[in-house]
């Protein structure tokens, strides 16, 4: 989404507008069916057409939207979630002991349920005057904003729609000085390129007293751990959802029956990604969109997940103006806490 969804204030928050065209989980859940926004056709049928067909990432997120206003289910949770949690309030408790943000920014708090710990631990301080949910998705970020902004600052915080590998359009008077929650993996949660993007797209809306905390999937981390049962079969339902959700936006396409769920790890990019694979070679045709020839064994990429250590981290953030304050692991070296600020 290369822009926000226009907001309107509401009592209790800024929160993300209803625009049905851009937000495909409520497009789908209308009664009739117009074309996609010219936009997210484009961005569709570009990601279908790549050598390695990708699904944007902004369907997997209307997925979780929709299960959380329904009740049908809950977030996906990271495995570090608890580790997260308890890195992240330490740092935040050693190196940012005197720290009194005025402004809090979760960069995709459905990621992580550490969010919600560390945005109380800094409202707790007193300074905070507004939280902003940054989500893909704007429904998401609704539901999100009310996990994170606390009671006494809700009237005054945001519920943004945004891709923040583009830009993160915070409001003009958004207050200083801030700190960006960028938990759950979320930098890796594109290539190599989008993490970059992201980082730079942070530092554009930075002052020099803000920083940033970043929880980070570490390189020594097992290639590829086991994944029991349930979870795998969660994974899958929600990823074949996503598949799902274009046929109701669209009006039919993809059969279902005819993908498999698989987990790989790409040794040279040192990242874990998702796929739902042919499992025989399919016609699929989006109405408005593009048709789609699969090959068996071809396969749509879902999602990624990047894995970093310090010197890669480092040099991200030197290419963009940021520089590495602190890292932290756990002690199975799986996992890591960071923190960032501008580098002048």
């Amino acid at each position: 989404m290369h822009g926000a969804i226009p907001t309107e204030q509401t009592a209790a928050q800024r929160s993300v507008g209803g625009n049905s065209d851009r937000n495909p989980a409520a497009r789908a859940a209308g009664a009739d069916r117009r074309p996609l926004s010219s936009e997210i056709a484009s961005e569709l049928r570009d990601a279908l057409r790549r050598r390695q067909k990708e699904l944007p990432a902004r369907w997997l997120a209307a997925v979780d939207a929709t299960t959380l206003r329904e009740g049908t289910g809950a977030l996906p949770v990271h495995a570090r979630d608890a580790v997260e949690r308890e890195l992240g309030l330490a740092l935040l408790q050693t190196q940012r002991p005197d720290a009194r943000p005025r402004g809090i920014v979760c960069i995709r708090p459905s990621a992580s349920s550490a969010n919600v710990a560390l945005a109380d631990a800094l409202c707790m301080r007193g300074s905070v005057a507004s939280v902003a949910a940054v989500e893909l998705d704007s429904r998401l970020a609704v539901e999100m904003l009310d996990r994170v902004a606390s009671r006494g600052v809700r009237e005054l915080s945001s519920a943004l729609a945004c891709d923040c590998t583009v830009e993160l359009p915070l409001p003009d008077d958004f207050p200083r000085p801030r700190v960006y929650l960028c938990l759950g993996n979320v930098l890796g949660s594109s290539t190599a390129v989008g993490a970059v993007r992201l980082l730079r797209v942070l530092r554009t809306t930075m002052s020099p007293s803000d920083s940033i905390v970043l929880g980070l999937d570490a390189v020594a981390a097992d290639p590829a751990p086991a994944v029991p049962d349930d979870d795998h079969d969660a994974a899958a339902a929600r990823h074949l959802q996503a598949l799902g959700l274009i046929n109701a936006t669209v009006g039919g396409g993809f059969d279902l029956s005819r993908f498999e769920y698989r987990t790989t790890f790409d040794t040279e990019n040192i990242r874990v990604e998702t796929h739902l694979v042919a499992r025989r070679a399919i016609d699929v045709t989006l109405p408005g969109v593009c048709d789609v020839r699969f090959r068996k064994g071809e396969s749509i990429r879902t999602s990624v997940s990047c894995r970093f250590d310090r010197n890669r981290v480092t040099a991200m953030m030197a290419g963009v103006g940021l520089a590495l304050r602190e890292w932290t692991e756990d002690s199975d070296r799986r996992f890591v806490v960071a923190l960032s600020s501008p580098a002048v």
